[in-house]
Parts: structure tokens; C-alpha cells; sequence
């Protein structure tokens, strides 16, 4: 009869190794994507060693996670991210990064988790159908927004205007968190001091049409469409990893997990 202490150690060795091997195996079922330009107008450039060096930006490149693309005054990227959007349209003079595109086809639905970095400029698109545990996240130098099942327009400096759908901003204002929700045909803004309310105003008709235009063109590609892809549009949601302060980081974390999610759809189109 082996001693009670063995037994111990035996079981604890097992539950070990039983951790282990599942988090390698959710490890390797989440593959990385990639992001294809299916449109460039005016000059853009992009690195993919975090802004070390840049190279230009042309139709057909495929950047992974960790690229960074820039624009200039009057340039233009449209993206396809496949089942992780599918499209993002950069604006001019707009710093975006690419930190995470991952998609988990191991289980009954897909898992998608989709990070983007707004460090300046402006971005839209189209959120498409995605599982419940499905993530889209864009941050930004004033907080993060998520958005689920949602057309969108977003700017660095927090504003985020949805023209159908509804989505959450997390604002870190001075130390402080402070969460607004944001609907069709509306346009939320950071709070102009720490633990205010975010400003939410209604978005003019001609804008919200400017706004859908943009991103159905986005999804034809622009004015240089390429065969990269089905032409469908994109999605938007919140980043945590690159805020430099931990309890910031703890505060959205939580905001976001606690949030009762976006009803959606989970078929696919």
C-alpha cells in the first residue's frame, strides 16, 4: 500500500501534466491568420518588426500579427482579414497595428480573437457574425472599444460612431474607468475628466451615410480591388496588453468580462 504522501505526489504530478497538455492543445488549435491588402491609394508603408523598418505598402502583401501600417495625407488601406473581420479600411495619416489575429477551429465554433492597435488616425468597417466567446478588439490612446454585429467608425482619440448594431468603450481617464454603450446611429466619446460619463450624441444622417459608404467600399477594395478574398466587411472591439499600468489593464479586463455580451447570430453567412 503505497503511502498517503505518495499518493499525493502522484496526483499532483497527473493533474500537471493533465493542465499541460490542455493548454498545449488550446495552444495549437489557435491558428494565426493573416492580414492581405486588397487596396492601396496614395502612400502607405508597413513594418513587421514593430516600426524598426518600413517598407511600402502594395496590393497582395500579407502582414501578420506584430505588423504596423501607416498612411500618408490622402492614402488608403483596405484589408481583408478573412474570418477575423473580414475588412478594415485605414485612413490617411492613421498608425495601426496588428497584435493579434487568431482563429480556434477545434471546438463546435469557431473562436475568433482579433486585436488592433489605434495609435493615431482613424479606422472603419463592418463587424460580421461572430461566436459569443469571440473577441474583436481595437484600443486606442484613450481606452478600448468592442463592438459585436456592428458597422463602425473609429477615431484614436476615443470617439466611436456606429451606424447599425451597438458596441461598449472603455475609457482610462486619470487612473480612472468609466464604460459607456453606444447604439446605432450614435457617436460616444471619451469623459473630459477621470471617473465622468462618456458623451454620447446622435450622428447626423448624411454622416452615417458618408460612413457606410466608406466601409462598402472598403469591402469592393477601393479603387484597387484584387481576388484575395470574398468581398464581405469588418468588425471592432477592445486591447489590454499595452496599457502601461497594471491596475488600468485589471479595471478593463474585468469591465469587458463582466459586460452582458451583444446577443448575436453564430451561423455563418
Amino acid at each position: 500500500m503505497r503511502p498517503v504522501g505518495a499518493i499525493s505526489r502522484i496526483m499532483g504530478f497527473a493533474v500537471a501534466v493533465a493542465a499541460f497538455v490542455a493548454t498545449t492543445h488550446v495552444q495549437a488549435a489557435a491558428e494565426q491568420n493573416e492580414a492581405v491588402v486588397r487596396g492601396v491609394r496614395g502612400t502607405a508603408n508597413y513594418s513587421t518588426d514593430r516600426g524598426s523598418n518600413w517598407k511600402d505598402l502594395k496590393v497582395g502583401t500579407k502582414l501578420k500579427q506584430s505588423s504596423v501600417i501607416r498612411t500618408a495625407p490622402g492614402g488608403t488601406v483596405d484589408l481583408f482579414l478573412g474570418d477575423n473581420g473580414p475588412v478594415v479600411r485605414v485612413t490617411e495619416n492613421t498608425t495601426m497595428g496588428i497584435d493579434r489575429l487568431t482563429i480556434d477551429r477545434s471546438g463546435v465554433e469557431k473562436i475568433i480573437e482579433t486585436q488592433l492597435d489605434l495609435r493615431s488616425g482613424r479606422i472603419l468597417g463592418n463587424v460580421k457574425k461572430l461566436a459569443a466567446a469571440s473577441k474583436y478588439e481595437v484600443k486606442t490612446p484613450q481606452g478600448v472599444a468592442g463592438i459585436r454585429g456592428t458597422r463602425y467608425d473609429i477615431s484614436a482619440d476615443g470617439r466611436v460612431s456606429i451606424t447599425e448594431g451597438d458596441a461598449m468603450a472603455v475609457y482610462v481617464i486619470g487612473g480612472r474607468t468609466s464604460t459607456g454603450r453606444v447604439g446605432a446611429g450614435q457617436t460616444i466619446r471619451p469623459p473630459t475628466v477621470a471617473g465622468g460619463e462618456p458623451t454620447v450624441t446622435p450622428i447626423p444622417p448624411s454622416e452615417i451615410s458618408t460612413i457606410n459608404g466608406m466601409i462598402d467600399d472598403a469591402g469592393r477594395g477601393g479603387s484597387t480591388p484584387t481576388d484575395v478574398g470574398p468581398t464581405t466587411i469588418l468588425t471592432i472591439n477592445p486591447i489590454i496588453e499595452q496599457f502601461p499600468n497594471a491596475g488600468d489593464r485589471a479595471k478593463i479586463e474585468t469591465t469587458i468580462e463582466t459586460s452582458t455580451p451583444v446577443e448575436t447570430n453564430t451561423n455563418e453567412e
